[in-house]
């Protein structure tokens, strides 16, 4: 099993879309972030995003590219100010390859405990349409395969 975290693609201001879409800039980065996965074969069973629409836009971008063999689905649990310790018992449980789309600090936050466990200690830097994989270690622990940022794929 592996687990892909994918911020969502760099957002719209608030003043210009009180839900906060992503710009066109955003979309075309969180497309691109979805073509490099395919090319490098990434196959995912499911893919799950936030209630928010920036990360609803951000799957819907990705998964243009990587067609999930399940499902695409919204869950509560995933804004950025969302306490990540209760998705760290339901990813060890997981068995299917998925991606998680969402925010800072929420996905910061869930990879330190995930990594190091401890939400407090940031392991890498977010950047919109970043993405890292990861894959489990035993006892809870997850190592990190690969990651990508914007400045990577284009």
């Amino acid at each position: 099993m592996l687990l892909y975290l994918v911020r969502h693609g760099e957002a719209k201001p608030e003043s210009e879309d009180p839900e906060r879409g992503l710009t066109e800039n955003g979309m075309k980065n969180a497309r691109r972030v979805g073509e490099f996965l395919s090319f490098m074969g990434t196959e995912l069973d499911a893919v799950i995003h936030s209630t928010k629409k920036r990360a609803r836009e951000t799957a819907q971008a990705i998964t243009g590219s990587l067609r999930p063999k399940k499902e695409v689905r919204e869950e509560a649990g995933l804004a950025p100010n969302d306490d990540p310790a209760a998705w760290v018992a339901r990813i060890n449980a997981m068995d299917e390859d998925t991606a998680i789309v969402g925010h800072l600090p929420f996905l910061d936050r869930l990879l330190g405990l995930l990594v190091l466990e401890d939400a407090n200690r940031r392991v890498m830097d977010f950047k919109p349409a970043g993405a890292v994989c990861l894959k489990p270690a035993g006892g809870g622990r997850w190592l990190i395969e690969w990651a990508i940022g914007p400045g990577v794929i284009w």
